[in-house]
Formats: C-alpha cells, sequence, structure tokens
C-alpha cells in the first residue's frame, strides 16, 4: 500500500497509523461481523489458536511456550481467534493476544510494548470464552454452535459450563482422560467386572465409559473429503449421554448439570476408537454432529490460507495496540475480498457463503 501511495512519507505514515495510532480496533471488528452476517449464516463459530513466530522477546506477549495447535515450544506471540465457519470459508472476526505468565510482572517489557494495565495473564479457556462474550453480549450477534478443540485443555469442564451457563450450544474435542459421570438413567450395553462395573450415575475417563459401551450398536456416517468434495469418508459413530462429573451421584442430575452428549468414532475396521467429543447439541441428528465435528477439521487450513494472503503473520512491530491493528486489518482485506466477490457475482458466491 505505501509503495503505490504518493510522496516519502508513505510507509513511515502507515506504519504509524498500524502501530502507534490509538483509534480502537474493536468498533472495526464488530462493523466487519455485522457485513460478513448480511451474506453469510454461519454453520458454526470456531474456536482457533494462531501462532506468530518471533525472534528477540520484546513484541507484545512474545515468549518460549508450548503451542497446543502445532504440539511443540517455539518462541511466538500465541493468539486466540473466532472464526466465522461455513462449509467452504472460515473467516477471523476476533482476536485475543495471550499473556504469558512471565509478562504479568514485568515492568520493563510490558512498558516497551505498552500493554494495558488490565491485560494480565489468566487462564487459556478465558481467552476462548472472551472472544465469544465480546460477540453475544457486546456485539449482540446471533449465536451459532461454538466449535472449539479442549484436548489439551486442562479446565476444559470451566469452558464448558461457562458455554451452558451462557446458554451457547457446542460441541468440543476432548482428550480421552476427561472425566465425565454416564447419566444415571443410562445402562451399558455390556457391562465389565471389577472396578468398571456400572453404578447409579458412574463416574470416569472417558475411555473407561467407551469401554462399558464396546459392544453398543454404531452408526456409519460420512462426510465429504476436505480438499475432495467428490469424496465421502466414513466412519462408524455412538453417542452416550453423559452429564458434567460433578452431577450428583445418586441420581446423576440436577439443574445445574445440562445434558451432554460423548461422540466417540471408530475408524471402518479398526479396534479402537479415534476422536472424542462433548456437547450439549443432544437434539441434533447424530450426522448433524459429525458434519460439525469435520467441518472444524478444516479451518486449520482455512487460516493457513488466509494467512499466506493476507499477511497475517508479517507484523514487525512490538507494541501490545499494533498488534490488535495489524490482525483487525488483515481480517477487514479478507472480508473485503469475500464482500468484492459477492457483488461481482451474488447469485453464486451467496451459494458458496452459505
Amino acid at each position: 500500500m505505501a509503495a503505490i501511495m504518493p510522496g516519502r512519507h508513505s510507509e513511515q505514515s502507515l506504519q504509524q497509523f498500524v502501530n502507534q495510532s490509538p483509534w480502537d480496533h474493536e468498533p472495526i471488528r464488530q462493523r466487519l461481523m455485522s457485513r460478513l452476517s448480511r451474506h453469510m449464516r454461519p454453520v458454526a463459530w470456531a474456536i482457533e489458536e494462531v501462532a506468530f513466530p518471533k525472534h528477540g522477546r520484546h513484541s507484545a506477549g512474545v515468549e518460549r511456550q508450548y503451542v497446543r495447535s502445532l504440539e511443540k515450544v517455539c518462541n511466538c506471540q500465541l493468539a486466540i481467534t473466532v472464526t466465522l465457519t461455513g462449509e467452504r470459508l472460515s473467516i477471523p472476526v476476533n482476536w485475543r493476544l495471550v499473556v504469558p505468565d512471565s509478562w504479568g510482572d514485568d515492568t520493563d517489557r510490558r512498558s516497551r510494548a505498552r500493554m494495558p494495565a488490565a491485560e494480565r495473564p489468566r487462564p487459556y479457556w478465558q481467552y476462548q470464552l472472551e472472544v465469544i462474550d465480546d460477540m453475544v453480549l457486546d456485539w449482540g450477534m446471533p449465536a451459532a454452535p461454538v466449535a472449539v478443540d479442549a484436548r489439551q485443555l486442562a479446565t476444559a469442564e470451566v469452558l464448558f459450563t461457562a458455554l451452558e451457563n451462557r446458554e451457547l450450544p457446542y460441541l468440543a474435542q476432548v482428550s480421552p482422560s476427561l472425566g465425565v459421570r454416564l447419566d444415571g438413567r443410562v445402562r451399558p450395553v455390556a457391562g465389565p467386572t471389577g472396578p468398571l462395573a456400572p453404578r447409579p450415575s458412574w463416574n470416569g475417563a472417558v475411555d473407561q465409559v467407551i469401554r462399558l459401551f464396546a459392544d453398543a450398536p454404531r452408526t456409519t456416517v460420512g462426510w465429504p473429503d476436505a480438499e475432495n468434495d467428490s469424496i465421502v469418508r466414513r466412519s462408524q459413530f455412538i453417542q452416550i449421554p453423559v452429564r458434567s462429573p460433578a452431577a450428583d451421584s445418586t441420581t446423576g442430575a440436577h439443574a445445574g448439570s445440562p445434558a451432554r452428549q460423548l461422540l466417540v468414532e471408530w475408524p471402518l475396521g479398526k479396534p479402537r476408537p479415534r476422536g472424542y467429543w462433548i456437547t450439549n447439541l443432544t437434539d441434533r441428528p447424530l450426522g448433524d454432529l459429525v458434519a460439525l465435528a469435520k467441518l472444524r477439521q478444516n479451518v486449520r487450513s482455512h487460516l493457513e490460507t488466509f494467512a499466506d494472503r493476507f499477511g497475517l503473520r508479517d507484523y514487525e512491530g512490538r507494541t501490545f495496540a499494533g498488534w490488535h491493528h495489524h490482525v483487525t486489518l488483515a481480517s477487514a482485506a479478507y472480508v473485503y475480498d469475500i464482500l468484492s466477490a459477492v457483488d461481482a457475482d451474488p447469485p453464486q458466491t451467496r451459494l458458496a457463503l452459505a
């Protein structure tokens, strides 16, 4: 942009606008989402993690830290984004920059990066919840199912309860070690002997609960391949009614324990499951839940395409506000590109966005 603008100070002015200017990014994000909602009804709001590799240690929030989505440690800024996700697109509209613990009391780095006093280290799940709260509570956007990867979240139950308290639908991929409580009204198909013998409202890890249903009938479900719509992938699935592990030990249900389902995927011909999800969408058909679970798997590739095309990781400034300005402008460029396509060919593009 600076290269095509007349005047020798264009680049400096643009850097000033991004890195130092005090404009508020949040109204821009709200307006982008409002514009998008006129053309696109999202199938889900997908919460994702994005790493911004960095050299040095003075850019806002940069630290050598574990990146869940990459399953490795790297020197980076770590961000949480929520995307409006349809069948063909995932468009990031809201962001949070994770503040590492080491930045909590490091007054020198906080001052250099102009970190606001209110931006303190907090639990990972809270960032995930904040991006949703902006959209629902502050922006007044109609809710869509929240799709999130909670496999490495030590406090997954806190996130689920918070979403339920907000009456938000969700489907979360979880670890087999996550604790759940079998709904007391459900009888296992095959009850093992020993310590796993079923009791009223049986409590245990996901992989232990699945062993109680080893002989339960499974349903084969197909879904389109992420790269080629003409290819249909298939697996077998079962649904197990569960509740929060904090549910009443006698009845398995009380006012503070909404009904949930455990969705389990078995690859065809394989002896062990490979995917586990917890959801409060207990009234949805199995095919809809599988489609939602598999749709989230496409979001990562969509995000990488967005990052490559619109320079998401190209920010060279160090300030906290500058980082938020940069990711907001990258999202704005993406939304502009999408809406320009809608204006150019409305019927076809709207079909693609639906």
